[in-house]
């Protein structure tokens, strides 16, 4: 056990030493995955700290500031004499994440409400957290690679570009597996199947006929009532027994009020009629034209309803 400890101190330590090289060289992609692995073969204090460095060089910020966390929280742990060791790269950890921590970028992943169940998700080779779905997460600027699986389904990939300090969300293209893939026995589908619902362009114009059929109904059965009262008022108010010698009729003050409202309400009772049953009328026409023409080519239809003094003139124009 002890000769195990023994020869994984010494491969953490070989791997540092290695990736520390290549890091002074600027070579960061080799040296931060070097570390990395020392980190995860013996996970040091120090080795968390270059590591952190490492990516902060790179431009790999939120990698960064995520290992300087990891080195302070391993640091607030330490017993007094080795927090005073380590005092300085604390110093630098808490002054470079406070530095970094505007430029990471932060990306908000989004899977489709009514996507297939069971997808599985991969950021940049390892699998995304189901937990981190619809939350803002620090990632580093650069170019990103997603892919998405569905069981029984194929492997999407979908790449993502993080800018410094950019906050961006996507929504992933998980597929769909309501079609099963073919595998090339079996005739498929034919080519000349419509599974499209039939459309109705006269609904529209049917329905409008309706709404100003019933409007013109309704207005014109108020205005009726409200004349038919009137006509009662006047037939009470101005008897025509007392008619005068040049034929005019005497009323009393409520009579000539009725007069001048039935005068009103006269042409308009007569048109609000006309119109309504006018537009009932286009509606029921339109609605069995709608219904006769489902199986012969499509027209353009306008329903025409022209308004006059005493009454109302329907037509339809079609045009092929």
């Amino acid at each position: 056990m002890v000769l195990s400890g023994i020869a994984r101190a010494q491969d953490a330590q070989a791997l540092f030493d290695e990736g520390l090289a290549n890091m002074k060289a600027n070579r960061f992609k080799i040296g931060c995955a070097l570390i990395k692995r020392s980190l995860d073969v013996d996970a040091r204090p120090g080795t968390a700290f270059t590591l952190a460095e490492c990516y902060s060089r790179a431009g790999k910020y939120a990698s960064a500031v995520s290992f300087y966390d990891h080195f302070l929280a391993t640091f607030e742990a330490m017993p007094k004499d080795q927090q005073e060791q380590q005092q300085a790269r604390a110093d630098i950890s808490r002054s470079e994440r406070t530095r970094l921590i505007a430029q990471v970028a932060w990306l908000t992943v989004i899977l489709p409400p009514l996507g297939p169940p069971g997808v599985v998700v991969t950021l940049d080779g390892e699998e995304f957290p189901a937990s981190l779905f619809g939350i803002a997460t620090a990632t580093d600027p650069g170019p990103h690679v997603f892919t998405t699986r569905v069981p029984d389904g194929p492997l999407l990939e979908q790449r993502v570009d993080m800018v410094t300090g950019e906050r961006k969300a996507v929504q992933l293209d998980v597929g769909s597996t309501s079609t099963p893939p073919s595998d090339g026995e079996g005739p498929g589908p034919s080519p000349s199947t419509n599974t499209e619902t039939p459309s109705h362009p006269l609904a529209p114009w049917m329905w409008t006929s309706f709404g100003i059929g019933a409007a013109g109904a309704i207005t014109g059965t108020v205005t009726g009532i409200l004349l038919l009262q009137d006509r009662s008022k006047i037939m009470s108010d101005c008897p025509a027994a007392k008619r005068q010698s040049d034929g005019s009729i005497p009323c009393m003050d409520g009579g000539y009020a009725a007069v001048q409202r039935a005068r009103d309400l006269a042409p308009v009772t007569t048109v609000a009629l006309s119109v309504g049953a006018a537009g009932i009328a286009a509606g029921v026409i339109l609605l069995i034209t709608d219904a006769s023409s489902s199986n012969r080519a499509q027209a353009s239809t306008i329903p025409l309803v022209g308004v006059e003094p005493h009454g109302a003139t329907l037509g339809i124009a079609s045009t092929w």
